[in-house]
């Protein structure tokens, strides 16, 4: 019996300390997330452009951060905006680019190398969220560096694979690897497809511009957080306490 009782009790510390260590938000630069969230770690940007240079083919474009963890920007960013910033995403086939006919016509899939995102908090924001043809340099690349990532390369160099379905969407899908940024020890988990540490997703339904090569759309990204250092501990001292238990009544 007093084994037994025993044996609760630690679990019942382990458990209450693994509680409140699952209760531990994350906070880096006044952007905060529940690393215990089903949805993590996961964000969407809703204010989205991409622009394809004519010539060379190459994707950039820049973005908001809408939504983190199934929680709005005024939660998870409550006086700071999450804007970003993207290039460097050069097509296999050099100079192609969607276009309704021929080559790069509709159905096509290109494959892209390279390629970077820099994902920046501000405390002075200035990029509209609802307006994508407000968004820009200037007002996307403020603010501290928050997130550095490249393109994650799969066999034959991959980084991105882009559907051409004009003038219905332009389609993508990729990779990237943390290099970088103030949340990068909590991103740099290596947990997603072939050792990536981020998965993402785009969309882009309208061409402002009346061609593939400027469009508007919205991208989804997920990947994994490393818990706050803090709550590691307190769940190690949790654990360890029920070793401690257990190594009693053996004695």
């Amino acid at each position: 019996m007093k084994l037994i009782k025993k044996t609760l009790a630690g679990l019942a510390l382990a458990t209450g300390v693994a509680a409140s260590a699952q209760a531990s938000v994350i906070n880096v630069g006044g952007v905060n997330w529940d690393p215990d969230s089903p949805l993590d770690f996961s964000g969407v940007s809703a204010t989205l452009t991409q622009s394809i240079n004519s010539v060379t083919g190459v994707l950039s474009g820049n973005g908001v951060v809408t939504t983190l963890n199934g929680a709005s920007a005024s939660s998870f960013c409550p006086s700071c905006e999450l804007t970003f910033q993207y290039g460097g995403f050069i097509p296999t086939t050099v100079g192609l680019v969607p276009t309704a006919t021929g080559p790069g016509g509709v159905g096509t899939q290109i494959g892209y190398t390279g390629g970077w995102v820099k994902i920046y908090v501000d405390h002075t924001p200035d990029a509209n969220a609802n307006n994508p043809l407000q968004l820009a340099a200037a007002n996307t690349g403020d603010g501290d560096l928050w997130l550095d990532l490249v393109g994650h390369a799969k066999a034959g160099g991959i980084t991105l694979t882009g559907t051409n379905l004009y003038p219905i969407a332009l389609l993508g899908i990729g990779l990237l690897d943390v290099v970088g940024g103030i949340a990068a020890d909590h991103l740099n988990t290596n947990t997603k497809d072939d050792g990536a540490d981020l998965s993402f997703s785009n969309s882009f339904t309208s061409f402002p511009g009346g061609s593939a090569l400027f469009a508007v759309g919205s991208s989804n990204f997920q990947g994994n957080s490393v818990p706050e250092p803090g709550s590691l501990a307190l769940l190690g001292l949790g654990l360890f306490g029920l070793a401690a238990g257990r190594r009693r009544k053996t004695n």
